[in-house]
């Protein structure tokens, strides 16, 4: 089912959302119809206000609060107020936001209220030593608040590798190779929440072999829309990979990091950016996110939510080796079950996880009124061999040459015999019972000569974009 926009009577995007005074308050961008023509250096992106939205409850009413910050009532900035971000502390509202200042660069302000929906009173001059875009505000249990930012090609992050603005690294737009790629930046903000009292540093996203993520990994370092939320003592930063399109997060033991990679969020949406937000809201996660459905323009996006799962990843990395290693899956349709049948794991978790599966194309679902009954597709074998880092040569059981048999038992999809209160698969949970191939490490190697039921090419979802412009990727800021 297709999930609504936030709001339809204005273009929204870059949702940052979050609880304040018992609702959940959204602060996002508010994109404009403009006669400016899509260009590298993203002037399409021209927004002038911000707006402020809240609701009591997912799915309820939305009020739009208004215009909360004018553009011309900053005084230093000169056009484009990009991605925002709130925070709360001792009282006071603040919002920050980028904008670029009379030179063309883009810095960060910071505007103070009394109240979540603003209006909000803006500094006359933007944070000191800010740059780049796209700030996300974290206050931490012990009250220490951090401003994460950054945003390479039209966010000029890589114009700010020295220390200083150099204009003529717009044209290079970001390192390639083996290289380390441009990385987040993160401070840590002072009590009045007005300016940094760190030095800015760089925040460092390893891969799983500990070293920097690569320039060249398109697929997983960072481009920009950064988001920080804490989860069981576990500090999450998430953000958007960019010209890749997916949305994507790393796990650390302190918000300074370092952090080490982990997985996609969100798959590509329709339109080039992505940017979104992660927030818990009556004992339910969210997550806040934008796509160009509502206008088919790049620059025209709207706001959209949806509740999410956080499953630890050795929870999922249980599911997902089970599910390649049997090719099939059954769950009972019961999402209090302590422990799945088969899996060390919470049903819900098992369920959940292949409900994503399923969404994304990588799993097949059935059911009767008793249980879920997941098919590994063509497309999910190669996702998950990709995600376990496994070899070509092994394959499911129900991939090999002589499979035998995995159909549901007997009156279990409403067939002859009716619903019967019995274990699926004949009481052996996919597994036991005659030879099932060679084994390394759990799964079964492909049996010379057997054809494997690979299918089309892997990936994830390939939607068909409008345009080729994000942030920008050309031209200098005019001197």
């Amino acid at each position: 089912m297709a999930i609504e926009p936030l709001v339809k009577h204005l273009f929204t995007a870059d949702p940052s959302a979050h609880v304040f005074e018992g609702k959940l308050f959204v602060y996002p961008s508010h994109d404009r119809k403009t006669d400016i023509k899509d260009n590298d250096n993203g002037d399409q992106y021209d927004m002038i206000d911000y707006h402020v939205f809240s609701m009591e409850s997912v799915g309820g009413p939305v009020t739009d609060h208004g215009v909360a910050l004018k553009a011309e009532n900053i005084p230093w900035a000169s056009k484009q107020l990009w991605a925002p971000d709130a925070a709360f502390k001792n009282g006071k509202y603040y919002l920050y936001f980028p904008a670029r200042d009379k030179d063309g660069v883009f810095r960060i302000g910071v505007a103070e209220s009394d109240a979540p929906q603003g209006p909000f009173e803006p500094e006359s001059e933007p944070i000191a030593g800010s740059y780049s875009i796209d700030p996300a505000s974290f206050v931490d249990d012990d009250g220490q608040a951090y401003l994460y930012f950054g945003g390479i090609w039209g966010g000029q992050l890589q114009c700010w590798t020295t220390g200083k603005f150099d204009g003529s690294a717009y044209t290079n737009m970001e390192a390639t190779g083996s290289v380390p790629a441009l990385l987040p930046r993160v401070a840590m903000l002072s009590e009045d929440m007005r300016s940094f009292t760190s030095d800015i540093t760089e925040l460092a996203i390893n891969g799983a072999d500990g070293l920097l993520l690569p320039a060249d990994d398109h697929d997983h370092r960072f481009f920009e829309a950064a988001w920080m939320h804490k989860y069981k003592g576990k500090y999450y930063f998430s953000y958007s990979t960019g010209d890749t399109h997916f949305l994507v997060y790393a796990t650390g033991d302190s918000p300074l990091g370092p952090f080490t990679y982990q997985g996609k969020i969100l798959d590509p949406v329709e339109g080039w950016t992505t940017h979104h937000s992660i927030v818990e809201f009556k004992g339910k996660w969210y997550l806040f996110y934008h796509d160009t459905s509502l206008s088919g323009e790049n620059h025209l996006r709207c706001v959209k939510v949806r509740e999410i799962l956080l499953i630890p990843k050795a929870d999922r990395k249980k599911i997902h080796e089970y599910l390649f290693r049997e090719g099939v899956l059954v769950a009972k349709k019961d999402y209090n079950l302590p422990k799945h049948n088969d899996i060390d794991t919470k049903n819900l978790f098992v369920v959940k996880a292949c409900q994503s599966l399923t969404s994304r194309g990588y799993v097949k679902t059935q059911f009767s009124w008793q249980y879920y009954y997941y098919t590994l597709t063509p497309e999910g074998l190669d996702y998950l061999r990709e995600w376990l880092h496994l070899p070509a040569e092994i394959v499911p059981a129900t991939h090999i040459k002589q499979q035998r048999s995995h159909a549901p038992p007997r009156g279990m999809m409403g067939g002859e015999g009716g619903e019967r209160e019995r274990k699926p698969f004949g009481g052996r949970g996919g597994r036991g019972g005659g030879e099932r191939g060679d084994r390394e490490g759990g799964y079964r190697r492909r049996e010379p000569g057997a054809e494997g039921k690979e299918g089309a090419p892997s990936g994830e979802f390939a939607p068909q974009f409008r345009g080729g412009f994000g942030r920008g990727r050309g031209a200098a800021p005019p001197s």
